[in-house]
């Protein structure tokens, strides 16, 4: 899958401005969608080998290892690296496949490759917009928000930052899960956001969340307590403190 997804806007570029809503009844059940729309999970511990810096057997190796990645932050426990940039293959196949959509829009359509997302709209006064929604704004980074309706009765909701802006989004959210553990340990120990080059994405739906599984997204975790298990492997977010994991399970 090439890093720059083509998707054709029908209604032209369009410009937004950031705005809540007042439902407030709606909450989160998994680990992308649980970010701000429902409490944080409690008393888990979560043990295993950390296995970031381990490639999986079988594996192609993803590019020619001969290009240093712009992408800087955590390296997972001192994984080793074999490739120029300090990433492991793993790590490198990872980020080079994360999507880009170029806009607020053909980030949509691209969601629509994977999940159920009906009626997807961009109006700021949109109803199916959550009232944590609103704070995501240009403080984190975000420029445009999309949503749209997925099968299980709830509401997929796209956050567009650009590549320029995605660093301040993950900023924000590594503030936000500072504070947040400062009274519960485990808050946003499953992951957050579900998280492209330019666009970053909540799906409270399970069955949702497993369709992105497939969508190259990558699951953004800044808890400081979190150690990856079983399969799940990371790479380095664009801040320190943070990594990507491709662990969209709950």
């Amino acid at each position: 899958m090439t890093r720059t997804l083509v998707a054709v806007v029908a209604a032209g570029a369009m410009v937004v401005s950031l705005a809540g809503c007042d439902d407030k009844d709606q909450a989160g059940t998994s680990p992308v969608g649980r970010e701000r729309a429902g409490e944080d999970r409690a008393g888990e511990d979560r043990a295993g080998e950390d296995r970031a810096g381990e490639d999986r057997a079988g594996e192609e190796e993803a590019g020619s290892g001969d290009e240093e990645s712009v992408v800087t932050g955590q390296r997972n426990g001192g994984a080793t690296s074999d490739l120029a940039g300090g990433l492991t293959t793993r790590q490198k196949l990872m980020l080079d496949n994360l999507p880009e959509s170029g806009s607020v829009m053909a980030a949509g359509e691209y969601l629509q490759r994977f999940t159920t997302c009906e009626r997807y709209s961009i109006d700021p006064a949109d109803t199916r917009y959550y009232p944590m929604d609103d704070e995501f704004d240009e403080s984190w980074g975000v420029r445009f928000r999309g949503t749209c309706n997925d099968a299980g009765d709830s509401y997929i909701r796209v956050f567009w930052t650009g590549t320029d802006g995605m660093k301040t989004f993950q900023e924000a959210y590594r503030a936000d899960i500072a504070e947040r553990v400062k009274t519960s340990p485990s808050a946003g120990i499953d992951g957050g956001f579900g998280i492209g080059r330019d666009f970053a994405v909540i799906a409270p739906d399970p069955d949702t969340v497993r369709q992105l599984s497939s969508s190259f997204l990558l699951v953004l975790n800044c808890n400081p307590n979190f150690e990856p298990v079983g399969d799940t492997s990371t790479a380095p977010a664009q801040v320190d403190g943070c990594v990507l994991t491709d662990d969209f399970t709950d």
